[in-house]
């Protein structure tokens, strides 16, 4: 009788860890390049010893059969694999919103490391990414993101694979959603470009002998960097929400 609770204990906490790892490789945080497999295998564990005693009443029994289990355990894995996608398609915008700032400011050609890409990035678009990413943990939205994933038991029940046209539609929804939401983020940025290459092209007919693109390189870096010390609170509050809004509607 034990053996059998602890076989069924240790089958459901498998189910859980495959759904709750996958998620963890990819989502925003959890899923960087900087943090080792090793951490992110500890804390899905972890995660997933704590959320047995929550979600394990609603999990399937072992199946007497090796391929309907193979295929509860791929299934479990495209379901966390989507749920950290999900969090990855919500970061569009500020990564959008980044890369406009950058050629808006003359600061597109500047690169630097982004230790959450491993990879070479402009220094707006980095600098936003990172303090996007450190607000998420400050203000508790890592919380939202676990409890998000136990609430996706409700959303998609184990054992029933999802339909993948709707998280097609889904995923499409929200990438259309952050490219229109990192324009509007990027829109003072937008504007400034406008006029100050304007004002650019005025003073090179007024005065040709003016050498335009070396007074202008100067100046479009310092005004350009003066706008983002204004509106990034403003653009940062909006991506918040935009992130929380998205994530919580699997906790209804």
């Amino acid at each position: 009788m034990f053996d059998a609770y602890l076989d069924l204990n240790v089958f459901h906490l498998l189910l859980i860890f495959v759904r709750l790892g996958a998620a963890m490789m990819v989502l925003p945080g959890f899923g960087t390049a900087y943090l080792s497999v090793q951490v992110r295998l500890l804390l899905a564990v972890t995660i997933s010893v704590v959320v047995l005693p929550t979600v394990g009443g609603g999990l399937p029994p072992i199946p007497d059969n090796a391929t309907l289990l193979v295929l509860l355990i791929l299934a479990e894995a495209m379901i966390g694999f989507f749920l950290g996608l999900l969090g990855q398609f919500l970061m569009v915008p500020i990564n959008l919103a980044g890369t406009v700032m950058g050629f808006s400011t003359g600061l597109m050609m500047a690169q630097a490391f982004d230790p959450a890409t491993s990879q070479q990035d402009s220094l707006i678009s980095g600098f936003l990414s990172e303090v996007a990413l450190v607000l998420l943990f400050t203000l508790g939205m890592h919380h939202l993101m676990l409890q998000a994933i136990v609430g996706s038991y409700q959303v998609f029940p184990p054992g029933i694979l999802p339909d993948t046209g709707d998280i097609i539609r889904l995923l499409s929804k929200l990438l259309t959603d952050g490219f229109r939401l990192g324009w509007q983020l990027a829109s003072p940025f937008v504007v400034y470009g406008i006029i100050f290459q304007a004002t650019l092209g005025v003073l090179a007919r007024l005065m040709p002998q003016l050498n335009v693109l070396f007074v202008a390189m100067p100046g479009q870096i310092i005004f350009g960097l003066s706008l983002l010390m204004t509106t990034v609170p403003v653009i940062l509050m909006a991506f918040m929400g935009h992130f929380e809004d998205n994530f919580i509607g699997f906790l209804r």
